[in-house]
C-alpha cells in the first residue's frame, strides 16, 4: 500500500489539470480504488482519467461508450515492478444518444488482441489519439460507419489496419494519420482516401503477402520496408492503386510481383488487374541498405534492435520533411524507454511522471518514528 500511496500522490499531483482520476489494479498485492476496468468506468463522466496499473493478470476486454483517458502502466515498463498493462481487446461503442467514445486516448496497453468499433454502433468512434501501446489488429469501422481523425503513433502494431473499404469505390476510415509506427508484420487494407498519411512508419517483413493490401488514394511518406524476401505490394489483390508514394526506403529491389503491377522496381508503378490504375510520387530510395545501428532481423519485431540511422547512412535527413526516413523523424519521433539497443528502448512508457525505483530503507518502524523511502521517478516524455 504504501507503494502504491507514493505512485498515487506522484500522478494526481500532475494530474490535476485533467478531470476525476480513479486507478485500478486486478492484483490483490498492489490494490488500487478499483479492481476492474469496467467497474473504473462505470463511475466515471466523459473526459475522466483513468489509471490501469501493470499487473501478472492480464484485464478482461473491456468496451467503451464514453470519452475516457485510459492510461496503462506500458507494454514492457522500465521500472523495478516490470510489469505491464495487459488486455485482450478495447471495443468502442457509440449509439444516437449518450454513448460516445470519440476524443478518448489510449496509451501505456498490451492489447494482445484487437481495437475495433462495436458492431452494434450506430455511428462512428472519432478522433481517438492511440500512442504507446502495443496491439495486434486495428479496425477503424463497423458496418457503413467509418473512423475519421484518429491519431495512431509510436506504437508497435501486428497483423493489420483496417480502413473498411470494399473497393475502389467505396468509402473508408478518413482523416488517419499512421506515424512512426513499428509496423511488425503488418499490412495496411482497405483504405480508400487521399486523407490517409502513412508517414515516417518502419515496416518489417510480412513474408510473400505484402504490406499494402486494396489500398486507394492513400499517401505514404518517409517510410522504411525491410525483409529477406516478398514484395511490398500484394500480389494477389489490387495492392496500392492511385496512392502517392514520396522519399520511402526499400532494401529489396522488387516492390511487387510480375503481372500484378509494372514496373515491378519501383513504388511508382501501374496495377495491372481489372481497372488498372497509376500511383504517384518521386524521391523513392529501391534496393538499399537503410544502414540501421543494429538489426538482427529484418522479418519481425525485435525489442532489443535498433532501429535508429547510423551516422554514415545517406538517409539521414532524407525525408520530405528533411529529417531522417523511419520511426526517428518526422512530427513524432519515436521515444526510448531505456537505453538504446536495450530490452527497453523501443518500449516508451505513457508520458506522465511515474516511479521507476522505490526503496524502503527501514521497514520496521516504531511509533512516531521516521519511515525512509528513497524513490526515483521519471517524466517519460
Amino acid at each position: 500500500m504504501k507503494n502504491l500511496l507514493v505512485i498515487f500522490i506522484v500522478l494526481f499531483t500532475h494530474a490535476s489539470a485533467w478531470c476525476a482520476v480513479r486507478t485500478v489494479s486486478n492484483n490483490p498485492t498492489r490494490p488500487a480504488q478499483f479492481s476492474t476496468i469496467d467497474a473504473a468506468m462505470t463511475a466515471s463522466a466523459a473526459g475522466d482519467t483513468i489509471y490501469v496499473l501493470g499487473s501478472p493478470f492480464a484485464y478482461p476486454s473491456i468496451t467503451i461508450s464514453k470519452r475516457l483517458v485510459l492510461i496503462g502502466s506500458g507494454y514492457n515498463p522500465n521500472n523495478q515492478y516490470g510489469q505491464a498493462t495487459t488486455i485482450s481487446s478495447i471495443t468502442f461503442f457509440r449509439d444516437a444518444g449518450v454513448n460516445n467514445p470519440s476524443g478518448s486516448v489510449i496509451t501505456g496497453f498490451n492489447v494482445t488482441s484487437t481495437i475495433i468499433l462495436s458492431s452494434s454502433s450506430l455511428a462512428a468512434t472519432n478522433n481517438v489519439r492511440l500512442f504507446r501501446n502495443r496491439l495486434s489488429t486495428l479496425i477503424l469501422y463497423a458496418g457503413s460507419f467509418f473512423c475519421d481523425g484518429w491519431l495512431i503513433y509510436n506504437n508497435v502494431i501486428s497483423s493489420y489496419i483496417d480502413g473498411g473499404a470494399n473497393s475502389r469505390t467505396s468509402p473508408s476510415a478518413t482523416n488517419i494519420l499512421i506515424a512512426n509506427n513499428i509496423l511488425d508484420d503488418l499490412y495496411i487494407y482497405r483504405f480508400n482516401s487521399n486523407t490517409i498519411l502513412v508517414d515516417h512508419n518502419l515496416f518489417l517483413g510480412d513474408g510473400s503477402s505484402g504490406n499494402i493490401w486494396n489500398t486507394y488514394n492513400a499517401i505514404f511518406t518517409n517510410n522504411i520496408f525491410v525483409r529477406t524476401s516478398g514484395t511490398i505490394y500484394a500480389a494477389s489483390t489490387a495492392g496500392p492503386v492511385f496512392c502517392t508514394f514520396n522519399n520511402n526506403l526499400s532494401n529489396q529491389t522488387t516492390i511487387s510481383a510480375a503481372g500484378s503491377f509494372s514496373p515491378t522496381n519501383d513504388f511508382i508503378a501501374t496495377f495491372l488487374g481489372a481497372g488498372g490504375g497509376s500511383n504517384t510520387g518521386g524521391g523513392n530510395f529501391i534496393g538499399v541498405d537503410p544502414l540501421f545501428e543494429s538489426v538482427s532481423n529484418l522479418n519481425a519485431y525485435v525489442n532489443n534492435a535498433n532501429y535508429r540511422l547510423r551516422s554514415t547512412s545517406i538517409y539521414r535527413n532524407a525525408g520530405t520533411d528533411n529529417t531522417d526516413l523511419g520511426i526517428y523523424g518526422g512530427a513524432y519521433p519515436f521515444p526510448s524507454g531505456g537505453t538504446p539497443g536495450s530490452i527497453y528502448d523501443t518500449s516508451p512508457m505513457p508520458p506522465i511522471p511515474q516511479i521507476s525505483e522505490l526503496n524502503i530503507q527501514n521497514a520496521t518502524v516504531p511509533v512516531n518514528g521516521t519511515l525512509n523511502v528513497n524513490v526515483k521517478a521519471r517524466i517519460n516524455n
